[in-house]
């Protein structure tokens, strides 16, 4: 027998007596289960890149460190270096509340669980103890993955003025493992806490909606956050900055940032007895207790009050339902006049109404593009007097926004809602295929595009006007519409309808040049349109220009392309290997 017979999983359960095995069985479910979300639901795509971020963490933290501590090589550690200990926890808290948030529909045992466990024997207390063995398993992880290598440039820069004592090593280095642990583990029962308050509050039907709208606000503020500190690091130090002139002038207000907590807690075990710091970690400590007996009898909560009624199918009334009916009927003559248009149309649709995996998707590339420009438009004041004269951060937001929807759409199309539908369409596939790929573009012209910038419009008719705001959203609809061009040309895809292989994208490997040419391209888009404000007679020329375009490669695909591609249904794994 091997060492890996000895030590594995099967040859513990068979030494366990049977209540441990089947905690232990749940436990390595529930853990599984966080690495499947509605973001990303293969389970293999989901680990790939969850070691893929893992790695990023290691090296963040190791940048961070050197970043923060390194000047303590030639300064002496008199007890000030507690200011960069608080940056250190306060940017890896943001960073595990966006893990956090992306892992929000898994965190409570859901319909699925109740449904594949209610015939096991096993106890609610079991089954809430394996969930938080597995939420400490992932914390566990997290923490692991940040403190890296991130531990040792702290043991080399700060105890040398201790003595270099083995034991003024070990102190730091356990000091700054703990107390990053207990702010990973904070942040984590936080929001299981927020999440619990939201379903018990709002009740299951509202929940959804409720709980997508705080995915996507913490979102917004996570990536802000974490960008504006490895971006830009002004922006950081004049929170440092701040933080530390409350220190001086209001002592105790510090104390309402939870950073402070573990900061408390990091200098209290290294030695450092200051008031200040034993109230945090007091704080931080009571803060974990208090969130974990929360979070626990919120699951049971949830568990009896929620889980079981849910399985309770209740017919839905909308509202204005014969209105709404009417207005179909109207648009579907007016749009959508072929059946086979109709069909890849209204499936889109219901599949974006009743799909909470494709909502958070789509949430997420928003929460993505709104992060993005919060932070470009802080990096500059911006001048609201006028788009002649505003700078190109302002005039960016609508093909940013634009550009990220789209971006968002092409990204969720490929995920398949039900494998039935799939069936469905390719046992009914019509012969004039061009149909399909007219309806996508429609889909995508209804649901992303028009709404998008009609919010866009009544947005900076408010700053500029009407009609200035409506040249700069036509300006910005004109691009997203060559955009959306160009991203789903030769999409021979039904949204939603087409079986995936995970992990083709490979964005990990491409990201920077497609970035570097997105940014080389806003500022380009952006140049162009203050050139036409500043004679804005000019602005017909350009939109006759891009619908001449678009109607040439319309023309184009109607013509050639559409009747040469073949709908995928299907798609082929790549070949593991090419032999010559």
């Amino acid at each position: 027998m091997s060492l890996k017979d000895i030590l594995g999983f099967e040859a513990l359960m068979a030494r366990l007596p049977g209540g441990s095995r089947r905690l232990l069985v749940l436990t390595r479910h529930f853990f599984e289960r966080l690495f499947q979300n509605e973001i990303i639901p293969f389970e293999d795509q989901m680990k790939e890149k969850l070691f893929t971020v893992l790695a990023m963490l290691a090296a963040v933290g190791w940048v961070l460190t050197n970043t923060l501590f390194s000047r303590y090589m030639f300064v002496e550690d008199a007890g000030q270096s507690w200011l960069e200990k608080f940056a250190f926890l306060g940017v890896f808290m943001i960073i595990l509340a966006l893990a956090v948030i992306l892992e929000w529909d898994v965190l409570f045992p859901d319909r699925r669980d109740h449904l594949n466990l209610r015939s096991l024997p096993i106890g609610p207390g079991t089954l809430f103890t394996a969930k938080f063995l597995s939420f400490l398993l992932f914390v566990g992880m997290f923490s692991a993955a940040a403190n890296a290598l991130s531990v040792f440039g702290v043991a080399f820069f700060l105890p040398r003025w201790t003595g270099d004592s083995l034991e003024a090593l070990l102190r730091y280095m356990g000091a700054h493992l703990l107390s990053t642990t207990a702010a990973f583990l904070f942040v984590f029962l936080f929001f299981l806490f927020l999440e619990a308050a939201l379903l018990a509050f709002f009740g299951p039907r509202a929940f959804r909606a409720v709980s997508l709208a705080f995915r996507l606000v913490f979102s917004v503020l996570c990536v802000v956050a974490v960008l504006a500190a490895l971006v830009d690091p002004y922006s950081l130090q004049k929170v440092l900055n701040h933080v530390s002139s409350l220190r001086t002038t209001r002592p105790t207000s510090v104390l309402l940032f939870p950073p402070m907590w573990f900061t408390g807690l990091y200098e209290t075990l290294i030695g450092r007895r200051d008031p200040l710091y034993v109230a945090g970690a007091n704080i931080g400590l009571a803060a974990i207790l208090s969130l974990g007996l929360a979070d626990f009898l919120a699951m049971s909560f949830s568990y009896r009050k929620h889980i079981r009624k849910s399985l309770e199918v209740r017919p839905v009334r909308l509202p204005l339902a014969g209105i709404r009916a009417a207005g179909g009927k109207l648009f579907d003559r007016l749009v959508l006049r072929d059946p086979v248009q109709r069909a890849v149309f209204h499936f889109t649709g219901k599949t974006l109404r009743t799909s909470a995996a494709h909502k958070v998707r789509l949430a997420g590339y928003l929460a993505a593009a709104l992060g993005f420009l919060l932070l470009v438009l802080g990096t500059r004041k911006i001048d609201l007097s006028g788009p002649a004269t505003a700078n190109l951060n302002i005039l960016s937001a609508p093909v940013i926004l634009g550009f990220f929807v789209l971006l968002g759409f092409r990204s969720g199309m490929n995920i398949p809602y039900e494998p039935e539908a799939n069936w469905i369409f390719r046992l009914t596939e019509s012969k004039e295929r061009k149909h399909y790929f007219i309806a996508l573009k429609k889909v995508v012209l209804f649901f992303a595009l028009l709404p998008l910038f009609a919010v866009l419009w009544i947005a900076f008719a408010w700053l500029w006007g009407a009609g200035t705001s409506f040249l700069h959203c036509v300006y910005g609809f004109a691009w997203a519409l060559l955009a959306m061009e160009g991203l789903f040309w030769k999409f021979a895809r039904i949204p939603f309808a087409c079986l995936v292989v995970p992990g083709k994208a490979k964005l990990q490997m491409r990201w920077l040049p497609y970035l570097l040419g997105f940014l080389v391209a806003i500022s380009l888009i952006s140049l162009g349109e203050r050139a036409l404000f500043k004679d804005p007679g000019r602005f017909p020329i350009f939109f006759a220009a891009v619908a001449v375009i678009l109607a040439a490669l319309e023309f184009d695909q109607r013509r050639f392309v559409y009747p040469k591609l073949a709908l995928i249904y299907e798609e082929e794994p790549e070949p593991v290997m090419i032999t010559l």
